[in-house]
């Protein structure tokens, strides 16, 4: 369905109008552009699209899952300062631009942005009042699964994301909330989340999110 306007979907639900950054990563493998793509669907909630110089898979669409850009080009983005965070992971660059964070909060509009673990750490540091999810399957082992049966990665790829899987597992107690996505579940993984968001947008006593300098 279309994103209904995000003041709408609020209204209806009796959430005050402050708006919140959701941080959302996990393992890769784990569904997270599934979850995103149907909570947009069920709230209109903004999603942060992150740059990459690394070519687009298949499935893959410029300016909705990532901006592909030329590696020259995100270099002269970093010079500009245009990045609120960024870094080099597998061989290739990756960041979020400051626009992607900065104009939908100042329309009121909530954002939630998809990181792996290297980027929620920077993130800690570089965001006020933002709530981390890790996004989880059952268990280790449905994760090497689902890993293995994307079909997307070489050899040499697949074996770097294995092996840094535990690195991932081990910043779980580091979140704010783990939400499991159980396969063929989807939308009880979607749900948590969206009770998360009515919950966190009632707090008063949680800042208000904005990128620190």
């Amino acid at each position: 369905g279309r994103p209904c306007a995000r003041h709408e979907w609020w209204e209806d639900h009796g959430v005050s109008e402050r708006p919140l950054v959701i941080v959302l990563h996990g393992p890769s493998g784990v569904g997270k552009d599934s979850v995103i793509d149907r909570l947009r669907e069920r709230t209109g909630i903004h999603r942060a699209t992150s740059s990459t110089s690394r070519a687009p898979r298949p499935d893959e669409e410029h300016g909705n899952h990532y901006h592909f850009l030329s590696e020259v080009e995100f270099r002269r983005k970093i010079a500009a300062g245009d990045f609120a965070e960024w870094a080099k992971v597998y061989d290739d660059y990756k960041g979020l631009e400051r626009n992607e964070i900065d104009i939908p909060l100042a329309e009121g509009r909530d954002v939630i942005i998809r990181t792996d673990v290297q980027g929620a750490r920077t993130w800690r540091g570089k965001l006020d009042g933002a709530i981390f999810i890790f996004l989880m399957a059952e268990d280790r082992e449905a994760l090497r699964a689902r890993l293995i049966s994307r079909n997307s990665e070489d050899a040499r790829s697949l074996a770097k994301r294995l092996a840094g899987l535990e690195e991932e597992l081990a910043d779980i107690p580091n979140n704010d909330y783990v939400v499991i996505n159980r396969h063929g579940r989807l939308d009880e993984a979607v749900d948590e989340i969206v009770g998360i968001i009515q919950r966190e947008r009632t707090r008063q006593q949680r800042p208000a999110a904005r990128i620190v300098d």
